[in-house]
Formats: C-alpha cells, sequence, structure tokens
C-alpha cells in the first residue's frame, strides 16, 4: 500500500501511514460524522423539513474529510477565476531535500522553509509593484517527504522559457534535465529555495487556461494521503494568501439540532422529514422514533 501526509490534494480506502499509526477505517462505509457534528433542520416547504448533518471539518473524517476537500476545492477554482482577470497566475512545485534527509527532519523543517521561501517572494513580487496572492496545497511524495503545489501570481523576473524536451539547468548543482512540459528556469528562484533550506529541483510554468490550471491544481485535494495522514502539530493541507478570495457565505433558514429539546420542536414543525443519506437518516430516527413525522 502506497504511503499518504496533512497540510495543502474520492471514495478512499484506508491507508497505511508512514508513522506507523493506525489507517482509518475504510471510509466508503462511512455516511456519518466520526466525530457526531450536529444535524442541522431547515424548512422546504409547510411541514415539509429537511435534516442534514453538519462537518466537523476534520480532514481525518471519513465523511467530512471529502466535504472540506470540495469546498477548499471551490475556493481554488473561485479564486484562480478572479485574479486572473488582473493577473497572470502560475504553477509552482517545490519539495524536500533529497533522500539523505530524514522524514523527521522533513516534518520538523519544512514548515520553517517554506515560510521564510513565501516571504522572500512576497518581498520581490510586491517590490515589482505586482499582487502577491497564492492557494497551496500539499501532500506526500512517495518517500513520504512534504510535496507541495502553488497557484500563485510570483513569477521570478530572470525567468527563461524551456520547451519539452529541452535540457532544463540547475545551477546550484550542475546538472541539467530533459523538461517533461514546457516550463520556466529561473536562476533567482532556485537561489531562494536551496538557501531557504528546501531542493534544489522547482517547476514553474505558465498557466495558459485558469479552468483546466486550477481544476489541475485542486485535484490533489482527492488524492487518498491528504486524508489518511496525519501531519505535525501547525501544519494545513491546504494554505492561502491573506488575499486569496474567499467564497460567499451561503446563508438560509436553519437551526442546529443540538438538544432533545431541539429534535422536539422540529417534531411539532414537520409532517415529513427529508434527508439526503442514510447515515442522516439513521440519527433522525434515532431521535424521533415516538413522534408522529414521515421520515424520506
Amino acid at each position: 500500500m502506497t504511503s499518504s501526509l496533512d497540510l495543502f490534494s474520492t471514495s478512499q480506502t484506508s491507508q497505511k501511514l508512514p508513522n506507523g499509526k493506525k489507517p482509518i477505517p475504510d471510509r466508503k462505509i462511512y455516511d456519518e460524522c466520526i466525530n457526531n457534528a450536529p444535524c442541522f433542520a431547515y424548512q422546504i416547504e409547510g411541514k415539509r423539513w429537511g435534516v442534514v448533518q453538519g462537518c466537523c471539518n476534520n480532514w481525518n473524517c471519513p465523511r467530512c474529510g471529502q466535504q472540506r476537500a470540495r469546498e477548499e476545492y471551490g475556493r481554488i477554482v473561485h479564486g484562480a477565476r478572479i485574479l486572473s482577470a488582473t493577473n497572470q497566475l502560475y504553477f509552482l512545485t517545490l519539495t524536500c531535500r533529497g533522500k539523505e534527509m530524514s522524514l523527521e527532519d522533513a516534518e520538523r523543517n519544512y514548515l520553517g522553509w517554506t515560510n521564510s521561501l513565501l516571504t522572500r517572494l512576497r518581498t520581490s513580487t510586491k517590490r515589482a509593484g505586482r499582487i502577491w496572492s497564492y492557494a497551496c496545497v500539499t501532500e506526500r511524495q512517495k518517500r513520504a517527504h512534504p510535496h507541495s503545489h502553488y497557484i500563485t501570481t510570483y513569477c521570478p523576473s530572470d525567468a527563461l522559457l524551456v520547451e519539452k524536451g529541452q535540457i532544463k539547468y540547475y545551477t546550484t548543482v550542475s546538472k541539467g534535465f530533459p523538461a517533461k512540459h514546457t516550463t520556466l528556469q529561473s536562476e533567482i528562484l532556485e537561489c531562494a529555495i536551496t538557501e531557504c533550506g528546501l531542493g534544489f529541483q522547482y517547476d514553474i510554468s505558465r498557466i495558459e487556461s485558469i479552468e483546466a490550471g486550477s481544476r489541475y491544481m485542486a485535484k490533489y485535494l482527492f488524492k487518498a494521503d491528504i486524508f489518511a495522514t496525519i501531519w505535525p502539530k501547525g501544519w494545513r493541507r491546504i494554505r492561502y494568501s491573506n488575499n486569496w478570495p474567499k467564497l460567499l457565505d451561503k446563508r438560509s433558514a436553519s437551526f442546529a439540532l443540538i438538544s432533545r429539546m431541539d429534535w422536539f420542536h422540529l417534531s411539532q414543525a414537520a409532517l415529513i422529514i427529508k434527508t439526503k443519506d442514510d447515515g442522516v437518516a439513521r440519527i433522525v430516527r434515532s431521535n424521533l422514533s415516538r413522534a408522529d413525522v414521515i421520515i424520506q
């Protein structure tokens, strides 16, 4: 089985965790929140009401982790659309140093290294008179070390175009490799990432299609390791700059079903209660077993 990480990637099976912790159960059998998130009731029409379970926002919850991923997916795509109207966007991929580094060292230091780099990139972008913004998803590589994907407004001032198949050179190690796709080469970026403690290999390229590009990056949210891994304290699977656009708040007339009195009020208001999955239906039946309501 593959190793699975907790920072920045849909029905998935359990994974073997690199830190030796027990894997979460097969998420296919879960239609209820394992952290007992409260349910919410909302009026559909007249005496017809609906009940849904809220989201605990825990990535390791087999149910709510995927719901959280869908929300973050929406924000990434939405933000990329807005920013692309006035800015060129770029893909940026960063990773940890090579095999000589232990997983413990990587997890302990990767957050500090990336924070240091982001500070440098933000400073250079603002000095150039451009807007600084990014969204980031982090996952584990096969060797379990961190690996981050960005959509960003940052582009190094010395960027040179490298066509697919041409040699992309890494000056800090005097090596060159054939480019797997059309990309950019930058000595400024390479020096910055190595000076901040990251590995010399990087990838940065222009996003030509915002719809395809943002969805390509967001797909990492639904990889198995995004749900199955416990990250070190302070890490996030998803990171955004402060000015990355947010989704509009969704407001609806509803109330939380927390106490027995809340369920009693629902039983008095509703004749028909509609649910969207078997898990919520079980919760409703257990709380309204004696109420004269129809549960659909």
